[in-house]
C-alpha cells in the first residue's frame, strides 16, 4: 500500500466509468489545493456510506489509502474487494474494547504510507450521519497526523485536505454529485504547540479543521428546526440562484445556492426579534396544500408548449424504456431485493452502485450467451450485450424523468381546469416566497 499500484489504477479507472454513469452531474472543485508529491491526509464530510470513499478515490489523482470502519470488513468476499481497493479497518468501541488494539497497527500502518509521500484518507467525524450537518469530529486524524509528524521530527511535511462532500440526494442514482477540495492544512504549524502540550495541540488542529469543512458543506446548526431548514434548502434554490446571480443549475452553483440559503436563515432566526414559527405555519400550511393536491411545493407551472412538447418525447422514447425495463428487469430486481434488505438508508446508493458494477457485467453477459445458444448469432449477441447497459440507463432516466413530468404536468392540468385550488396554491406560495425574501435580505 506504500507504492503505486497499476491493478488500483485500472479498477479505479473501471469503477469510474460506472460512477460517472449512476450520478447524473459530477463536479469536483478546489483540487488546485491538493498538493504535489508531498504526504497527504484527505479528511472529508461522512454522509453517505461507501459512496464518500468513492467520491473521493475517483475524483483526485491520487492512490489513497482509506481508513473506514471495521466491521464491513466481516464478510470474507468484501474484506478481499476492499482491501484490493487500499482500503484498512478502523475499530470503533462498538466494535468490542478488545478490537481497538488493532488500531495502533492499522496507523502505524497509515505513518508508513504517509512516509512513503502517498497519502491516506479518513472521515473524522467517524460515522455517517443522514443529515446535513458536521458532526463533532473524533481524534483519528490528529493522532495519525502527529504520530506520523513527531516520529519524522516535524520534518515530513504532512498537509491535512478537508474535503466537502454535497449530494442533493443520499439514496437515488441520477442525482447530482459535488465535491470540495479545501486549502490544506500544513500540520508542522502545530509544532510548538504540540511540544507544550500534546492534548492542545489535537484540540486546536481539530477546531481548524472544524472550521474549514463547515466552510465546504451545508451545515445547518438548527438541530430543532432541521426538517424547516432543509425544506426551505429546495424550496428557495431558484429564487437563490437568481440572486446570486448564477444561471447555470450545475451541482457547484446548486451547493453555492443551499449554502447561502442555509446561512441567510440563521443570521436571520439567531436574533431573538425574527420568530421562526411565523415561517414554520406558512411553510406547512403550503405544504399540506401541495399535498392534497399531489404536488411538490418546489413546482411552478410550465407553459402548454413545453408540456406537450415533453408528452411527445416521453412518446418517442418509450419504446427503448420497454425494451431496457424487460431485458434489464433481473438487474433491476437483484438491486431492489438486496435494497430492501438494508434498514441504513446511508447504504442504499452504495448497494446499488455495488452491484452496478460488479453484478451487472456478469448478468450481461450471461444474457449475451443466452441469446448466442438460441440464435446462433455472436453479430447479434454483441450487438444485445452492448445494448443492455445503455438501456438500462436510458429506462432509469427516463423513470425519474417521467416522475417529473407527471407532477409538472398535473400542476399544470390544476392550472387550467381547477382555479380555485391552483388560486390557493399560488397565494401560499407568494405569501412564503415574500417572507423568505425578507429572510434573505431581498
Amino acid at each position: 500500500m506504500t507504492k503505486w499500484s497499476l491493478f488500483f489504477e485500472f479498477m479505479c479507472s473501471y469503477v469510474k466509468i460506472f460512477f460517472r454513469i449512476f450520478y447524473k452531474h459530477i463536479q469536483s472543485y478546489g483540487k488546485e489545493n491538493i498538493p504535489h508529491k508531498k504526504p497527504m491526509i484527505f479528511a472529508g464530510n461522512h454522509q453517505n456510506a461507501l459512496m464518500d470513499p468513492a467520491a473521493i478515490l475517483l475524483t483526485n489523482p491520487n492512490q489513497s489509502v482509506f481508513l473506514t470502519r471495521a466491521d464491513i470488513f466481516n464478510n470474507p468476499i468484501l474484506l478481499k474487494i476492499f482491501t484490493s481497493f487500499k482500503m484498512l479497518p478502523v475499530y470503533r468501541i462498538r466494535d468490542g474494547a478488545d478490537n481497538l488494539k488493532n488500531n495502533e497497527r492499522i496507523f502505524n500502518k497509515s505513518v508508513e504510507i504517509l512516509e512513503a509521500k502517498m497519502s491516506v484518507a479518513l472521515f473524522p467525524e467517524a460515522t455517517h450521519t443522514d443529515k446535513r450537518r458536521l458532526r463533532p469530529l473524533k481524534k483519528a486524524v490528529p493522532r495519525i497526523a502527529f504520530m506520523a509528524e513527531d516520529k519524522n521530527d516535524f520534518n515530513l511535511d504532512l498537509q491535512i485536505v478537508p474535503v466537502g462532500i454535497y449530494y442533493e440526494d443520499y439514496i437515488h442514482s441520477n442525482s447530482n454529485l459535488f465535491i470540495n477540495y479545501g486549502k490544506p492544512i500544513n500540520i508542522k504549524e502545530f509544532k510548538e504547540l504540540y511540544a507544550e502540550n500534546k492534548q492542545k495541540a489535537y484540540n486546536a488542529f481539530k477546531v481548524k479543521l472544524e472550521k474549514a469543512l463547515v466552510t465546504l458543506i451545508i451545515h445547518i446548526e438548527d438541530e430543532e428546526n432541521y426538517n424547516l431548514y432543509e425544506k426551505v434548502r429546495v424550496f428557495y434554490r431558484s429564487f437563490m440562484l437568481q440572486k446570486l446571480d448564477l444561471k447555470r443549475k450545475n451541482p457547484h452553483n446548486n451547493f453555492k445556492a443551499d449554502k447561502k440559503t442555509i446561512e441567510l436563515m440563521h443570521q436571520f432566526y439567531s436574533h431573538d426579534a425574527n420568530n421562526i414559527e411565523e415561517l414554520d405555519i406558512k411553510f406547512n400550511a403550503f405544504n399540506k396544500t401541495s399535498e392534497k393536491l399531489g404536488i411538490e411545493t418546489s413546482a411552478f407551472v410550465k407553459n402548454r408548449f413545453s408540456i406537450l412538447l415533453r408528452a411527445f418525447l416521453y412518446l418517442v422514447g418509450l419504446p427503448i424504456f420497454i425494451f431496457g425495463l424487460i431485458n434489464n428487469y433481473l438487474y433491476f430486481y437483484i438491486v431492489h431485493k438486496f435494497v430492501a434488505k438494508i434498514k441504513d438508508k446511508q447504504f442504499h446508493a452504495s448497494i446499488k452502485f455495488g452491484i452496478t458494477v460488479f453484478a451487472s457485467p456478469i448478468l450481461y453477459l450471461i444474457h449475451a450467451l443466452i441469446l448466442y445458444a438460441i440464435t446462433g448469432n455472436g453479430q447479434w449477441a454483441i450487438i444485445y450485450f452492448v445494448s443492455l447497459p445503455i438501456t438500462a440507463l436510458f429506462a432509469n432516466r427516463y423513470r425519474y424523468a417521467w416522475k417529473k413530468y407527471r407532477l409538472d404536468f398535473r400542476l399544470w392540468r390544476i392550472s387550467m381546469f381547477n382555479k380555485s385550488e391552483y388560486t390557493k396554491f399560488i397565494e401560499q406560495q407568494n405569501d412564503l416566497i415574500e417572507l423568505l425574501n425578507k429572510v434573505m435580505g431581498k
